[in-house]
């Protein structure tokens, strides 16, 4: 099909820093407003001291760091209200903020580190032995080279920072970066790590005005998901604070559809849910749904590359299916293509390429893989495959790595035996057996079989912890003849079905199927 272009435009300048974006409260937010709470530790951070508390910080940095224009700072952290002053501190410093998984091992955390190659670390108290360890394999000079700032857990007016870092004595909007009469697109304001379509953790860089147009092409595509007196939180506190956003991810959309906490509580002011990180399966957009009858389920779709989401549902699009992910916002382009890169015709999968001004500036320090990721000056693939349906939504079916390649069928027609090539989309077999009562959760990756010298079917399935281990292999049975009676013959489970007690899942919910593949051995079926 030929490109689809959101039907909504909105004007972007080009010369503005994220500072400058954040000084500037289009929507007239009350600078009192709590932007973030730190429930453990009593903090909070309203927009007003938010700014204030990042300009003072972002001092510091200058004049007691060294910090200087385009110097990239590290922040290791827990969410929590410290992480966001930093940011915004290394914004109005000039700063490249680098983003690395509190959650990572030494070993990761040092692979980052030589990609990313910060100054500056910013990390939590509570994760810095990693860091130690971490900077300790890299060698002790780059050990001794680089500054440290700790962030530390106690309850002030000024949360989560050594003392010397925000200052009170200092007001300095004057000195806050900004970009008048420059190219904020050729200005790097992140440097945040993904995978890409293939391969090792990539270093992504994303300028400033990459972020400041998502934000503006949020605004303009559903004003009542972005409004100024939107709040979010959760459980007990979704009912205190009333809040009337919760966003979530795939495991949480799932731990509130079946947890029994929810119904102690009641969330009159709650109006929609906004789902990311991952694709949220049609099993449990439904559960949710019937958990939260009055609350509208939303969707967003994006990655890393193009800075934040290409498209969202909102509280407007009643017509949309369980999974669809919404409209185009503001700007954004869209084609499909096949593998041999050429236009699939309209409403059929092909992998999502996208036009935007969100496109990242590239790879730092790989522009091999920069060059690889685009599809043509301007279209930047992102290995997902997707489709419109007839109403404009976008639905992404699968990644294009976790597609399984190459299946071979031999078929006898008027006998000649024939040789057929397909591919299986493990997401749409985890919709099917998913359906079945006694599953909890399921993924489908490959296995090769020597035998058919092919990649065949498995899946790994997380029973309900009422069935019994005795009763695997009928279950097994069940869950095949499932995906029989509802997919074509050549996506049947020809490499068996195997239960296990928890999938290997990230933080927000995606599976990780590399882990399942290494883990498995060739054709152990029950």
């Amino acid at each position: 099909m030929t490109p689809v272009f959101s039907d909504l435009t909105v004007h972007l300048r080009t010369d503005r820093s994220i500072t400058q974006f954040m000084q500037e409260n289009v929507s007239n937010t009350n600078p009192l407003k709590i932007i973030c709470e730190d429930t453990l530790t009593g903090t909070i951070a309203t927009y007003g001291s938010l700014r204030e508390d990042a300009l003072r910080a972002a001092h510091s940095l200058r004049y007691k760091y060294n910090l200087r224009a385009d110097d990239v700072v590290s922040i290791i952290s827990r969410s929590c209200v410290g992480y966001i002053i930093a940011a915004h501190a290394i914004w109005a410093a000039g700063g490249v903020v680098s983003t690395i998984n509190h959650s990572s091992t030494a070993d990761e955390i040092a692979h980052a580190i030589q990609v990313i190659k910060p100054k500056i670390f910013i990390v939590d108290a509570f994760v810095k032995t990693k860091l130690d360890a971490a900077m300790k394999l890299l060698g002790a000079d780059l050990y001794n080279n680089c500054q440290v700032i700790t962030m530390v857990s106690r309850v002030r007016a000024y949360p989560l920072f050594p003392d010397d870092l925000i200052t009170k004595t200092h007001r300095i909007e004057h000195e806050a970066y900004v970009l008048d009469g420059k190219d904020a697109r050729k200005a790097c304001a992140a440097i945040v790590l993904s995978s890409g379509t293939t391969g090792s953790p990539k270093a992504v860089m994303l300028s400033h005005h990459n972020l400041v147009a998502i934000c503006e092409q949020l605004r303009a595509h559903n004003t009542d998901n972005w409004r100024g007196s939107m709040k979010e939180i959760f459980f007990p506190l979704m009912q205190e604070k009333q809040a009337t956003l919760a966003r979530i991810v795939p495991t949480i959309a799932l731990a509130l559809a079946e947890s029994k906490i929810v119904s102690k509580y009641t969330y009159t002011d709650l109006e929609y849910f906004s789902c990311a990180a991952a694709p949220l399966k049609p099993f449990v957009a439904e559960k949710l749904r019937n958990k939260f009858p009055g609350v509208s389920l939303c969707q967003t779709y994006g990655c890393t590359e193009l800075s934040s989401c290409v498209s969202q549902s909102g509280v407007r699009d009643t017509n949309a299916s369980l999974v669809a992910t919404g409209t185009l916002l503001a700007n954004i382009g869209i084609r499909f293509v096949n593998e041999q890169l050429q236009d699939v015709p309209p409403h059929h999968p092909g992998e999502i390429c996208v036009s935007s001004p969100t496109i990242m500036m590239g790879y730092k320090d790989n522009e091999v893989a920069t060059r690889e990721s685009m599809l043509e000056p301007g279209w930047y693939r992102t290995g997902d495959i997707g489709y419109l349906d007839a109403m404009g939504y976008l639905n992404v079916v699968d990644r294009i790595k976790d597609v399984i390649k190459n299946l071979h069928v031999y078929v006898l027609l008027a006998n000649d035996k024939q040789l057929f090539r397909f591919q299986v989309s493990p997401t749409e077999l985890e919709d099917i057996i998913g359906q079945h009562p006694h599953v909890d959760d399921s993924a489908v990756t490959s296995i090769w079989d020597d035998s058919e010298a092919t990649e065949i079917p498995r899946a790994f399935v997380v029973p309900v912890s009422s069935m019994r281990i005795s009763d695997h292999k009928q279950l097994a049975k069940e869950i095949q003849d499932l995906v029989i009676s509802k997919a074509a013959g050549y996506k049947r489970l020809r490499g068996g079905v195997k239960f296990v007690g928890k999938l290997p899942r990230n933080a927000t919910g995606k599976l990780l199927r590399r882990q399942l593949r290494d883990e498995v051995t060739p054709r152990a079926k029950i």
